[in-house]
């Protein structure tokens, strides 16, 4: 082994017990240490073949063969390993049950015409059993990828397997669940469209989307009747050893599935290793039971070994870390991190720290995507962000949201102020389409005459820019309630003096909250998008006339869409979109309190998730007299 294993790590490998949990610290060689119990088995004299090594995320997978690499692995036991995602290990399981391959969907456009087509259902449904609790009007194009994301939380959860014989589908279930009721009530619907039956377990899906297998084997594991009968178990593999890395983010259907796999493999023994701190209980309904002492009742005695020794970060994130989150935390002596927090009251302030940073740490400019990594706790906020970075001359691209042109919100209201001012410089033509059918999709109503969501829909995408503007758009407006159209006739009232000091005023007349609230489910994704929009107003006041804003924003969108691939640029991402990944340098803008503060164990897990991504340096920005209460252990 090329790698002298840390006393930690000694005793971990030298562990003969059949069950093990490794509560590992961010950047602690977690998967290093799962390869080298893994060679341990090989040594002890397991069949490589019969050892399962498998990953939450396939960067995780990724992570095993570097790691086997790093440890000097031979290939001839590599190559024999069972290793994946958990989820790619369902799906080869469920290729076997269902006799067939099934379709294989990960992008939520290829979903997105079920979704919609449930949303409708749900709604007929609902508006009959439980009036006024389905909050989506119109088509809810605008919710599909967070009715996406709630559908994982939901499955990842198993809370209606696990809610008991009194689950029904009805607003004070789900609330008991901790969800919408939409999103359940659409859910339902949507299940029955990829399986023709609310009941995967029951037949062959149409389709699977990400995290299906590992919910559609969850589902035939926990049915009373399982299809293969008394046929031999999937997961019956005469396995010898099982290593999950990861395990922060197992949820209820993941662990479903590795529990059954323990009980079908009865001489296989078992290494979890994940940071309990590093749960994000939103992403796929990660639980942190299964980090906890409970983990025991389901799988039998557990012994735990911490792994304490960061090889990531050195002592200045380390010891703040180890405040923070109240357990133990020791740092390579090797591993040097720079620690700086700024003052920064404006988005000009956080664009300008970028430019001095990325300036100071610059060292390889064909690298500047993996160095360089701005984190950030609210998307919605980045609109003044971004618009600061262009006006300096500065590339990135976003990771986890649209960059802020191609919001619906933003794409929304340019169009309402071109209109308004009558503006003269059109929209590209990607722009152009996404505006239309924002206006479309907030307005939330049909044409007349065709008075179908389908033929609304191709009169809106087929329609001029000119033409929609005259037209198309006082067609859709006239088909709205009265309140809606009383707010937009305001708005437009006050864009028309073509003022862009009064775009904040604009905005507030839409009342763009009881809009946005008639067609987005999250209250989460509302606040991102009014957050999106008073951000929208402030970039507003950097020019004078709305002619002008409108006709900066064009440039900007020119500049973005076209922008070289080759063009170095650096990534402006949610911190959820990091989980995993590191960086030699981080910046977390606007860690002030009310922004990114608070007791919820969540908030708390991704502060620790973006600290604990750097390497070299840390700087992290926060507005004076309003500091984050995280920031305290930084100062200490």
């Amino acid at each position: 082994m090329r790698i002298t294993p840390s006393n930690e790590q000694q005793k971990i490998l030298d562990s003969e017990s059949l069950r093990i949990l490794v509560e590992a610290n961010a950047g602690a060689a977690k998967t290093t240490t799962a390869a080298m119990r893994i060679w341990r088995l090989v040594d002890r004299g397991v069949d490589p073949s019969r050892i399962c090594a498998l990953a939450f995320s396939k960067p995780g997978v990724l992570a095993y063969s570097a790691a086997f690499s790093r440890i000097g692995m031979p290939e001839a036991i590599t190559s024999k390993i069972r290793l994946g995602t958990v989820e790619e290990f369902c799906a080869a399981r469920l290729k076997k049950i269902d006799g067939t391959a099934v379709i294989s969907y990960s992008d939520a456009r290829e979903v997105k015409p079920y979704v919609l087509n449930a949303i409708q259902i749900a709604r007929g449904i609902s508006d009959q059993r439980f009036p006024g609790d389905f909050s989506i009007q119109g088509t809810g194009v605008l919710s599909v990828e967070h009715l996406l994301e709630e559908f994982s939380y939901i499955k990842g959860t198993l809370g209606p397997q696990r809610y008991g014989d009194h689950f029904r589908y009805d607003p004070a279930t789900a609330a008991d669940l901790g969800c919408d009721y939409t999103s359940l009530a659409v859910l339902r619907q949507y299940e029955k469209l990829r399986n023709d039956s609310a009941h995967p377990e029951e037949c062959v899906p149409r389709f699977r989307y990400v995290g299906d297998s590992t919910y559609d084997m969850a589902m035939h594991l926990l049915s009373d009747d399982p299809i293969w009968g008394g046929d031999k178990h999937p997961l019956d593999l005469s396995l010898e050893g099982i290593v999950l890395d990861e395990m922060h983010d197992c949820s209820w259907s993941m662990f479903t599935v590795i529990s059954h796999l323990l009980k079908q493999n009865l001489n296989a023994s078992f290494m979890g290793i994940g940071d309990r701190d590093q749960v994000i209980h939103g992403k796929h309904g990660a639980d942190a039971y299964f980090m906890e002492p409970d983990l025991d009742r389901e799988i039998g005695g557990v012994s735990r070994f911490p792994l304490t020794l960061t090889h990531r970060f050195g002592e200045q994130v380390a010891r703040p870390l180890a405040l923070f989150s109240k357990k133990d935390y020791q740092s390579s002596p090797a591993a040097k991190t720079l620690v700086s927090l700024h003052r920064a009251e404006h988005a000009k302030d956080n664009a300008g720290l970028i430019l001095e940073l990325f300036g100071k740490y610059k060292s390889d400019a064909g690298s500047v995507e993996e160095d360089f990594a701005i984190l950030l706790r609210h998307p919605g906020a980045s609109v003044e962000l971004e618009h600061s970075l262009h006006l300096k001359g500065v590339g990135y691209r976003t990771v986890g949201f649209k960059t802020f042109l191609q919001r619906p919100e933003i794409a929304f209201v340019r169009m309402l102020l071109s209109i308004a001012v009558d503006h003269q410089t059109v929209f590209m033509p990607e722009s152009l389409l996404e505006a239309k059918l924002a206006v479309w999709q907030y307005l939330g109503v049909n044409l007349p005459v065709p008075s179908t969501a389908e033929e609304t829909k191709n009169t809106v995408e087929s329609a001029t820019e000119q033409n929609f503007r005259s037209f198309v758009f006082h067609a859709l407006l006239g088909e709205a309630d009265k309140q809606l159209i009383t707010s937009v006739h305001a708005a437009l009232e006050i864009a028309a003096y073509n003022d862009a000091q009064r775009v904040g005023e604009f905005v507030r007349a839409l009342n763009f909250l009881a809009m946005a609230q008639k067609v987005l489910v999250s209250k989460r994704d509302i606040e991102e998008t009014i957050s999106s929009l008073e951000s929208f107003a402030e970039v507003a006041k950097h020019y004078d006339s709305i002619d002008g804003l409108l006709g900066a924003l064009n440039i900007i969108d020119h500049q973005k869409r076209k922008e070289s691939a080759a063009r170095h640029q650096f990534r402006l991402s949610t911190i959820e979109d990091a989980k995993g990944l590191e960086f030699q340098h981080i910046f977390i803008p606007d860690c002030n309190a009310r922004m990114f503060d608070g007791s919820s164990q969540d908030e708390r897990n991704l502060f620790y998730v973006a600290t604990s991504r750097a390497r070299n340096s840390l700087a992290i920005s926060y507005r004076e007299g309003s500091e984050s209460t995280f920031l305290r252990h930084f100062r200490q």
